[in-house]
């Protein structure tokens, strides 16, 4: 099992906090039977402040000690594309997942998108369900499909329905937690990784592992 989109590198930015809180949700991960964990922190993200300085000595600890637990940690990052380009960090040397306003469709969006593509990286737009301006009648979803990005979902997407629309097209590529810890949110019900088999094989197909 693979968790593509997660913020718990303890101390980064508005997910875990702590390397005590980071090592429970490594307990629940192995619990759960998770083999991979991308971590994700946030980047550009004009409402969240990611220690950016510190992003490779956490990851380092935190795959150190996700090793110990029988885990992979692999880093990435969660680019939020703004109108201003910005630094980003691909996993496994082309996937690069992004978010952008939840509220309002940004007008650069596909342009941005294509640009990332033509320098060779893979696209998956991270909780699509969140997004209130898009939809699977949307144009811009449409051109998005058309475009090759992956859709990614929250399970809490999943739990509470906002992404029955996108299940219903056979449009969910991946399932994620974007767990942010147990300090500011819900914890994350990793049980439901295993209701969806074919998307967690699909995933595995994807990344290679």
């Amino acid at each position: 099992m693979i968790d593509i989109h997660s913020h718990l590198l303890p101390g980064i930015d508005d997910g875990v906090q702590t390397e005590e809180e980071a090592k429970t949700m490594l307990s629940l991960y192995k619990s759960a039977g998770i083999t991979h964990i991308v971590c994700t922190p946030h980047l550009a993200n004009p409402f969240v402040k990611t220690n950016i300085l510190k992003i490779r000595d956490s990851y380092t600890w935190f795959k150190t000690v996700a090793g110990s637990y029988g885990i992979e940690a692999i880093l990435g990052s969660e680019l939020y594309i703004g109108p201003e380009e910005s630094k980003f960090i691909p996993f496994l040397g082309k996937f690069l997942l992004v978010e952008t306003s939840m509220r309002v469709e940004p007008l650069f969006l596909l342009d941005r998108i294509f640009k990332l593509q033509l320098e060779g990286f893979i696209i998956i737009l991270a909780h699509v369900e969140r997004f209130s301006w898009l939809s699977v009648t949307s144009p811009t979803a449409l051109r998005l499909r058309e475009m090759g990005v992956y859709f990614q979902v929250n399970i809490q997407g999943v739990e509470n329905g906002g992404a029955d629309q996108y299940f219903k097209e056979n449009w969910v590529d991946f399932i994620a937690t974007d767990n942010h810890g147990i300090a500011r949110r819900t914890p994350v019900n990793l049980e439901v990784f295993y209701e969806y088999p074919e998307i967690m094989a699909k995933t595995k197909t994807i990344f290679n592992l």
